[in-house]
């Protein structure tokens, strides 16, 4: 009887095996990511809230910072111009010295002794009259050389006085200028309640359309799972670089909900692709500023998927100033992918700056892959604190000199 049981279960499993096939569970397909894309848009429809009074209080303190270091120019190039004026005023006093010490030296007026010179200047005269009147002249000569010397004299004073205050002017406006620029820093735990830096849904909406795309071009259907067909085709590096060739840290990941490491690096300085990957998305900050009317919160942006030492990682380069790559890209490690920003030259178009600098974050995982919404993108960039990842240590003024 039991090993007729024993059949009869077999027989039971074959027939289920042919006809209820096992359902093999798959990755995210196509289709996933466009439900997705429609979600975003209904969400975008009910989170358009933002804060003004932000916006006012940045936009002020970053047009005094550009105010202030227009005026410390303005004040250099007039330090330069009054130590002009001064030089130029020595060398008139010791040509206006000479000229006086001709006319003492003809007349012996400096110690009223006459001369024989002085004497004969006098008697030559025909009257008593023109005798007085060669000797006024010589007293206005005299006066007027003086009157020259005074003023000149009162000028050098004038000049080397005002070089004192414009120096002074611009320690002041050294010391305004860094309280702006702390300014901007505190009100980033305001912004945070309305802003982060990254994607927005507009952004995310494109970028979930760009991404769509790239699977389109990559031969996959909506039925297919994109690991299959787009994500496991990737090329991976064996470690990351840094992004830039040297720099220090200004500030932390998870300061003030500071999702990234900010790399104080000059405005203009080339960004590096840490490792082999492909570029999922790119922002330019004022095609953005055009298009919804208000700053971005990070300008420029670089967003990129990157494989190493076989696991997934999403990298964020944000403040740039410009971006050499495009949606879709490949690219591979030490590709110079951008120049940094976050300079006043890019305040007009980036509301969360305040100084040259290089926001860089890796978040674990594909982002839109593993984790779809900026929330989650959030929680996963911790992958930026672990030095042994990125090669800069989540430390406030570390220093790098190298890749």
């Amino acid at each position: 009887m039991m090993k007729k049981g024993i059949n009869i279960i077999i027989c039971i499993s074959i027939l289920v095996v042919m006809f209820c096939p096992i359902r093999i569970v798959q990755g995210k397909t196509v289709q996933d990511y466009k439900n997705e894309l429609a979600e975003l848009e209904r969400k975008r429809s009910s989170n358009k809230a933002q804060s003004n009074a932000a916006d006012a209080q940045i936009n002020a303190a970053q047009n005094a910072i550009i105010n202030a270091e227009r005026q410390m120019k303005q004040n250099e190039i007039d330090v330069e111009k009054s130590k002009e004026k001064v030089a130029e005023s020595q060398e008139q006093i010791k040509i206006k010295n000479k000229e006086l010490e001709s006319v003492i030296n003809i007349m012996q007026y400096s110690n009223m002794n006459s001369s024989e010179q002085y004497i004969d200047y006098i008697i030559d005269s025909d009257s008593i009259s023109e005798m007085m009147e060669r000797q006024a002249v010589i007293n206005q000569i005299v006066d007027y050389t003086q009157g020259e010397l005074d003023a000149l004299a009162k000028l050098i004073k004038e000049n080397e006085q005002l070089q004192v205050d414009l120096t002074k002017q611009n320690e002041n406006l050294v010391v305004q200028k860094a309280e702006y620029e702390k300014k901007v820093k505190e009100l980033e735990t305001l912004i945070n309640k309305y802003y982060s830096i990254g994607l927005d849904y507009d952004d995310q909406i494109k970028a979930k359309q760009s991404q769509i795309d790239n699977f389109v071009k990559a031969g996959c259907k909506d039925t297919d799972s994109v690991d299959v067909c787009y994500f496991n085709r990737g090329v991976g590096s064996g470690e990351f670089l840094r992004p830039t060739a040297s720099g220090v840290v200004t500030q932390t990941w998870g300061n003030n909900g500071h999702y990234g490491i900010d790399i104080g690096v000059a405005a203009g300085t080339k960004v590096y692709a840490p490792a082999d990957g492909q570029v999922y998305y790119t922002r330019d900050g004022i095609q953005y500023m055009r298009n919804n009317g208000v700053k971005s919160c990070g300008g420029h942006e670089i967003y990129a998927y990157f494989k190493v030492n076989g696991k997934t990682y999403t990298g964020e380069f944000a403040h740039l100033r410009a971006i050499y790559v495009r949606n879709g890209q490949t690219i591979h490690q030490g590709d110079v992918i951008a120049l940094s920003g976050g300079d006043s030259s890019t305040f007009y178009y980036d509301r969360c700056t305040s100084g040259a600098h290089l926001h860089y974050a890796l978040a674990y995982g594909y982002y839109g892959k593993d984790y779809s919404y900026w929330s989650q993108w959030q929680s996963n960039t911790k992958a930026t604190t672990v030095q042994s990842i990125i090669g800069i240590k989540n430390q406030y003024g570390w220093r790098f000199y190298s890749r």
